[in-house]
């Protein structure tokens, strides 16, 4: 990384890299390959390990984490835990590709959200790639709800879950990147205890065997990896370009869907995935406009899905 320019894109590829790694491991450890374990505690384990690691780091580096205030960091944690919750949801349900599309699509819903929450009404481009995306994701979401598969639901409304955390982000940018995550995964911890024990789950063994444990390590340590790694771009690059680097765990997680799970690839969802990445990529390449101002065509600074 000699080059300084180069460095936060680098980051953000290592990051997405590890986030990919992340939802292969989580699919296998939680699905019939793997033995089963039940998603919330895959869910449980990815929340634990940054909160150790990242708290930790934060103590060392003297960072003040923060609790109560702003408020404004509950509803990012909030919606982050929720789309964190369906993310692993649909992880064990769903080949990981069609997650990591479906997921990402969250600037499509700023794009809307922006509307009722900010009074600005999306402009015409802005409804044409709504429409776009919503078209990739029925070319995506069919064969799965011809099933029954409500996971390919899940999976859009965890993108919705993860816009309303990106519209709350901007405002917390001035406490430590450390302690925004250490309050999200404190957050994301609870509400996959509490899921534990409200949804239903499989036959967990009881005593999970090594290469479980295994597999539950390696979940935790690179979703902190990705953590810690898109922390690093974020702070060093450019925000809109940042994001649509992000996008690059798409092709990482088709791949690994492909080479390491066996998935076969689909036809139809190579043809939904440019629909949904398209508009998306365009719409972080906008500026998020005053209120009461129409979407102008300058960059938006925003940040990619960071549940996984």
């Amino acid at each position: 990384m000699s080059n300084p320019t180069l460095r936060p894109y680098l980051w953000m590829l290592v990051g997405s890299f590890a986030f990919s790694w992340m939802g292969t491991l989580a699919h296998h450890v939680g699905s019939a390959e793997g033995h089963a374990l039940d998603w919330q505690v895959v869910a449980i384990f990815r929340s634990v390990l940054p909160l150790l690691l990242v708290g930790a780091w934060g103590l060392a580096a003297g960072v003040t984490f923060v609790f109560w205030r702003p408020r404004i960091l509950w509803m990012r944690s909030i919606a982050g835990s929720c789309s964190l919750i369906g993310t692993f949801f649909a992880l064990t349900r769903l080949p990981i590709s069609d997650v990591f599309t479906l997921t990402n699509m969250f600037p499509v819903w700023v794009a809307l959200l922006a509307w009722p929450m900010l009074g600005v009404f999306p402009s015409a481009k802005v409804w044409l790639s709504v429409a776009c995306g919503a078209a990739g994701v029925v070319l995506i979401c069919r064969p799965k709800l011809a099933e029954g598969n409500v996971a390919a639901i899940i999976a859009v409304s965890v993108s919705v879950f993860t816009a309303l955390a990106m519209i709350g982000l901007h405002r917390v940018r001035h406490i430590d990147t450390r302690a925004v995550v250490v309050h999200f995964s404190a957050t994301s911890l609870t509400f996959a205890v509490a899921a534990f024990f409200i949804f239903p789950r499989q036959s967990t063994p009881a005593t999970i065997a090594l290469h479980q444990w295994c597999y539950l390590l390696g979940v935790g340590l690179t979703a902190t990896i990705g953590q810690i790694c898109l922390t690093k771009a974020f702070t060093t690059g450019d925000p809109a370009k940042i994001s649509v680097v992000g996008l690059t765990q798409i092709v990482f997680a088709l791949t690994l869907d492909t080479l390491v799970l066996g998935h076969e690839l689909d036809p139809m969802k190579l043809l939904g995935i440019p629909l949904v990445i398209g508009p998306t990529a365009w719409l972080m390449l906008r500026h998020h406009p005053a209120p009461g101002a129409e979407f102008s065509d300058e960059p938006i600074e925003t940040t990619p899905n960071i549940n996984e």
